[in-house]
């Protein structure tokens, strides 16, 4: 649900309307605050850009108990419900899937799928699961290889 202010043209109270074809607003020593009791509102035909500087102590903060990245609906203003993951955590947990599926194949090669030479005599694991379990435990080791990969650079959530 988005606040929507009235426009200027209907608006009842005191308000500064600034219409020009260019403003720069430039803070030479401290910053730029703007305080709005219900809602500040930006809005553009083009881009819309937040830079800083580029070293590693610049930051980018948003502080809010909700976040939303984008409209599911443009014409109705619908909030996006699919929530954000945790790289760290979901690292973790894939881990521990990885390990299980480590311990599974173990298991499955050793005390499912066995041999055993004369009745009575302890079991070995089949020689033909030699390969497949190789080729398993290349594939496990090699998600969890790319486990890095899904975590980002710059995007950090609490």
């Amino acid at each position: 649900m988005k606040f929507i202010p009235e426009s200027p043209n209907t608006f009842q109270g005191n308000q500064v309307i600034i219409n020009s074809d260019r403003l720069v607003f430039n803070a030479k020593k401290e910053a730029i605050l703007l305080y709005s009791d219900k809602a500040i509102g930006f809005s553009t035909n083009g881009n819309f850009h937040f830079d800083t500087d580029n070293s590693d102590d610049a930051k980018f903060i948003i502080n809010s108990p909700n976040i939303y990245l984008g409209l599911n609906n443009l014409r109705t203003g619908e909030l996006p419900t699919e929530p954000a993951v945790l790289g760290h955590e979901l690292q973790a947990l894939l881990t521990q899937i990885l390990d299980l599926f480590d311990m599974m194949s173990i298991d499955v090669c050793y005390n499912i799928a066995h041999i055993t030479t004369a009745t009575g005599t302890p079991t070995g694991m089949n020689p033909a699961n030699g390969s497949i379990y190789i080729c398993l435990q290349e594939e496990i080791d090699a998600v969890r290889n790319n486990l890095n990969d899904i975590l980002s650079e710059n995007t950090k959530l609490i």
